[in-house]
């Protein structure tokens, strides 16, 4: 299943996403929230930013796979999409808004071509 694949390489992201809060949390003996500390606040967004759009891109992705959509196609978002949000990441990390406006591009690109998909399969 190609969407599994996907979900498993996003999954091992958002366990990295998550060592890092808990790191920081532990450096700066801070139990909940962020505790005003800069680097932890962007630690959460970029934690928090990962989260809100990764369920719904998997969830799209199964649905299309189901649909027996061109697996090329399949992998073709999964990689997009994959790529986007290490960039994105890597971006917040280093306060770079070039490469977050081309990740967010890319992020908001692969949502609006799934939802047109499984538009388009839902209609024929």
């Amino acid at each position: 299943m190609i969407t599994g694949l996907y979900a498993a390489l996003l999954a091992l992201i958002y366990i990295k996403l998550s060592f890092n809060i808990i790191s920081l949390r532990h450096r700066h003996k801070v139990s909940l929230g962020d505790g005003g500390i800069d680097e932890l606040q962007s630690a959460v967004r970029i934690h928090g930013n990962f989260i809100e759009y990764t369920p719904f891109v998997l969830l799209m992705m199964l649905l299309l796979e189901t649909q027996q959509i061109n697996p090329y196609l399949l992998h073709a978002f999964g990689i997009a999409f994959l790529f986007s949000r290490i960039a994105h990441y890597v971006a917040l990390g280093k306060t770079n808004f070039s490469i977050r406006k081309v990740a967010m591009a890319t992020t908001y690109g692969v949502i609006l071509i799934l939802a047109s998909f499984n538009l388009v399969y839902y209609f024929i």
